[in-house]
């Protein structure tokens, strides 16, 4: 479905953009078409299930994190507890498709693996998929952290040289407030260095997509009738206003992340929970208004022997248009940086 609106959010004026939440420095490289990496390579959607079904949240398309506990550190725990991993082999299911994507590359060619060397998430994702890349690739391939990264004579440099290709672990919203964004995106543009995910993915990670998934669903027009079916049984109703339908909606920043901003708001528009309080910076952004569906509870015994009784929020890996690694989460009313990572094993 995503896929599908990809054509139409690349056509819009640049009215439209802007009611997505993209940045206007980023307008025109988010139009740019890669036919290698395609609209996204990376991606992971978030699913609560409701009932005997799966429901979308959202598809994190731009820098999706939850890669190394999903990808590697699941398996891990699973095979300890005796029990068969569900994600065996998509590890090298991921590193076949960064092969396919930097293809061809270039005997010289430098990538950059670039995220905020402040946050350990970051740097830590940020060096597996370094060390993944590396192992697949006859390319030099380095971390640079984000503070390091310069663009000059339209090239884009580290310390050590220009580089041909960037897999970014740093959202392209946070790039175009940069000092260097435009001046990337036109290195870009010109074809001196590559963005992975593409630029592209930002218009599937805006949520105001789903609110345009769902709009052209309730207009009954773009899908034809197989697709219809399936937003309907998937997708939760979700607007650019809340309705005045009595029932309880999720308001959430079109670009927020992490649960930053998020808040649930009662059928008369009451805040009756939320996520981590949002820097202004995502207290700004336009919003989005989703049907809200309740996530079954869970009880996980977590590393140090406490139990947590929480929310379950599950996720799957999209590669190259693909399903790939599954994943759960488990946390309060809205998933933030507080929930806790709980490893799947089959019996």
């Amino acid at each position: 479905m995503y896929a599908r609106v990809a054509p139409l959010l690349r056509a819009l004026p640049d009215a439209g953009l802007q009611a997505l939440g993209i940045p206007a420095a980023a307008f025109e490289v988010v139009r740019l078409r890669d036919e290698r990496a395609g609209e996204t390579l990376v991606a992971r959607f978030d699913f609560v299930r409701e009932g005997e079904r799966y429901r979308v949240l959202e598809l994190n398309a731009e820098t999706p994190f939850f890669l190394v506990e999903s990808f590697v550190e699941s398996g891990r725990r699973a095979r300890r507890a005796g029990l068969r991993d569900p994600n065996a082999g998509e590890y090298e299911r991921l590193g076949d498709a960064f092969v396919t994507a930097l293809a061809p590359l270039a005997a010289e060619a430098r990538i950059g693996v670039v995220a905020t060397n402040v946050y350990r998430e970051d740097v830590g994702t940020a060096y597996a998929l370094r060390d993944l890349i590396a192992a697949r690739v006859d390319a030099e391939v380095v971390f640079v952290p984000i503070h390091e990264l310069a663009v000059a004579g339209g090239a884009v440099l580290d310390a050590h040289g220009p580089l041909d290709v960037l897999y970014r672990c740093y959202p392209l919203e946070h790039l175009a407030a940069d000092p260097d964004g435009p001046a990337l995106f036109t290195a870009v543009a010109d074809g001196a260095c590559r963005l992975l995910n593409p630029p592209s993915a930002l218009l599937l990670q805006s949520k105001a997509t789903q609110a345009l998934i769902w709009g052209l669903y309730e207009r009954g027009e773009l899908f034809d009738a197989r697709e219809r079916d399936a937003i309907a049984r998937l997708f939760l109703p979700t607007y650019l206003d809340r309705p005045d339908d009595g029932h309880t909606y999720v308001r959430k920043p079109v670009l927020g992340r992490e649960g930053l901003g998020v808040a649930i708001l009662d059928p008369a528009g009451t805040e009756i929970a939320h996520g981590e309080l949002g820097a202004p910076a995502y207290d700004s952004q336009p919003m989005v208004f989703q049907r809200y569906a309740r996530a079954p509870r869970r009880r996980v015994r977590r590393a140090d022997g406490a139990v947590f009784d929480g929310l379950e929020l599950t996720t799957c890996f999209v590669l190259g248009g693909q399903p790939s690694a599954i994943g759960m989460r488990v946390g309060g009313p809205v998933t933030d940086t507080r929930s806790h990572f709980a490893a799947l094993g089959v019996r």
